[in-house]
């Protein structure tokens, strides 16, 4: 690739990234969530402000950003799941908005997984400002770990997933979920939202990375693809983002 090219692709990303972030902050002023809780998961962070990145996350997490407050609650709805059987998992929990929406739902435990120890101080903050007027945040733990490698409860039927990794750490981690299946027998289900990385090169027949990851791999089948509700409506310039990222499809599979 030429200078040339990379330079026009990197306009591209930028370009792409900012009209995410803007409808984005569309969404969030549409189903208000932090105002509400006394809470803070609506803001995106790079990789790069965080006071504890590491170079190695670089081109293998992505930055965080919340999935919209009605698009997480879809697609825990539309899963199929015995909830009060099991424990539910978000892969690279962030801030831990969905830990906090997870509690809508009868899950024995929540639990979030995060590399990051400074975006779990603010999950474990959420959760305990949530918790004044939001019940069932007891039934949250926030884990520090990294998520190929971190101690997986044999309950764990729900794993959700937005857009965490690149393609190989996607791969390493269904690995990991994997090997507790075998250890462990039962179902399991995954939920992702997303439509690929936001690098400017999404296109509407794109899927989450790690759902294609999933897809590629004989263990799981896929179960079903539902539209966001995030993804009614928007102006012309707003249409790519909404199906690419902001407004998630939700796609779940499944391994037993």
């Amino acid at each position: 690739m030429s200078g040339t090219d990379h330079r026009a692709r990197l306009l591209r990303a930028m370009e792409y990234r900012q009209e995410f972030d803007d409808r984005l902050g569309h969404i969030e002023r549409q189903t208000p969530f932090d105002s509400i809780h006394d809470v803070e998961t609506a803001d995106p962070v790079e990789l790069w402000e965080l006071p504890d990145a590491d170079q190695s996350w670089v081109g293998r997490n992505a930055r965080y950003s919340p999935t919209p407050v009605r698009t997480v609650r879809n697609a825990l709805r539309r899963c199929a799941v015995r909830h009060e059987d099991m424990t539910f998992v978000d892969v690279g929990c962030g801030k831990g908005r969905v830990l906090l929406l997870a509690t809508e739902f009868p899950f024995r435990r929540i639990v979030g997984v995060e590399v990051s120890q400074a975006l779990c101080d603010i999950a474990k903050s959420n959760v305990e400002k949530a918790s004044r007027t939001r019940s069932g945040c007891e039934r949250i733990s926030v884990v520090h770990a990294d998520a190929t490698a971190f101690d997986i409860p044999r309950d764990a039927g729900l794993f959700y997933f937005y857009e965490p990794f690149a393609v190989d750490v996607s791969m390493a981690v269904l690995e990991h979920i994997e090997g507790s299946i075998r250890r462990h027998p039962r179902r399991v289900v995954l939920c992702f939202t997303g439509r690929g990385q936001p690098d400017g090169n999404g296109s509407p027949e794109a899927i989450p990375v790690a759902a294609a990851a999933a897809e590629s791999r004989a263990a799981w089948s896929l179960v079903e693809v539902v539209p966001s509700p995030d993804a009614e409506g928007g102006s012309p310039r707003s249409v790519d983002t909404d199906r690419y990222a902001v407004s998630s499809t939700l796609s779940t599979v499944c391994c037993s």
